[in-house]
């Protein structure tokens, strides 16, 4: 198969897995399958992230951050799960303050002072590109209509990727960010957003997944799919700083499972920030 057939059969495997996972948890009554596919993203994409840092010349702590990312998705995970509210916080001070001591006790100790700030920081904000993002699937998950939205924003996201990806490649002429990802065009763009929005009135349209009125679901469309085409630039900002085409390749034609989530490490917290300032929630 070449690469394109490639993406589409996993791409379909992929959302069959999400969905599959999804409905098992729904006839179960239960987010444990959710939570769990949710952290093992969250585990393999900082690992990617901090393989991609380290080939940059950074030497992050990656067991540390691992683990800690893994205790303050969880922690928070639970956390909501118990109080069915959103209003629980991901950052536990308690853990980030043990974090910042046993790092500084690490690098003391066995690494001496040199790239101790560099060392230190990359360690840190890997867990906030990844877990702390990522956590929003779950604040997006305990919503009023929380599955829907949640399956909402992922499907605006992705199929924007998807459609910009497919028409960006046959009718793209202007480069959008030469220096930050020479593939990706300014028409690609514009049909990625296209398709984001087409998602969003398309389930506005149906009325087993409408939860906004066909107006703001284009606002929504629009405010998703732009923030998801931000991800995947961020994404490939931190690649192209590492010198590097894709996260690893764990995923044949994707790359990396963190280049498969990307765009949704942005678009989810700004889908929910978006229903806050526009009084959904």
């Amino acid at each position: 198969m070449n690469t394109l057939q490639t993406r589409v059969v996993l791409g379909v495997i992929m959302f069959a897995t999400f969905f599959g996972i999804l409905s098992l948890d729904f006839v179960i009554g239960t987010d444990i399958g959710f939570g769990c596919l949710a952290t093992l993203a969250g585990i393999i994409g900082l690992y990617e992230f901090y393989n991609i840092v380290g080939k940059n010349g950074f030497a992050p702590f990656r067991i540390s951050g691992i683990v800690t990312g893994i205790w303050m998705f969880v922690a928070y995970w639970l956390s909501v799960r118990k109080n069915f509210s959103v209003d629980c916080h991901f950052l536990r001070q308690e853990i980030f303050v043990a974090l910042i001591f046993w790092l500084l006790l690490i690098q003391a100790f066995r690494r001496g002072t040199k790239d101790a700030i560099k060392n230190i920081s990359v360690t840190i904000f890997g867990i906030f590109y990844i877990f702390f993002l990522l956590s929003f699937a779950v604040t997006l998950r305990y919503l009023h209509n929380g599955v829907c939205i949640l399956v909402m924003v992922l499907l605006v996201s992705k199929f924007g990727d998807i459609g910009g990806y497919l028409l960006g490649r046959k009718y793209g002429k202007h480069k959008l960010a030469k220096v930050i990802s020479p593939n990706k065009t300014i028409e690609g763009a514009c049909f990625s957003l296209s398709f984001s929005v087409l998602i969003a009135v398309i389930f506005s349209l149906i009325p087993a997944t409408r939860v906004f009125s066909l107006k703001w679901s284009v606002l929504l469309g629009i405010i998703v799919g732009f923030s998801a085409l931000l991800g995947d630039l961020a994404e490939s900002l931190l690649k192209r700083d590492a010198n590097v085409k894709d996260a690893s390749n764990l995923v044949p034609a994707f790359g990396g499972i963190l280049d498969v989530i990307d765009c949704l490490l942005i678009s989810m917290p700004v889908a929910y920030y978006s229903l806050v300032i526009f009084k959904f929630i």
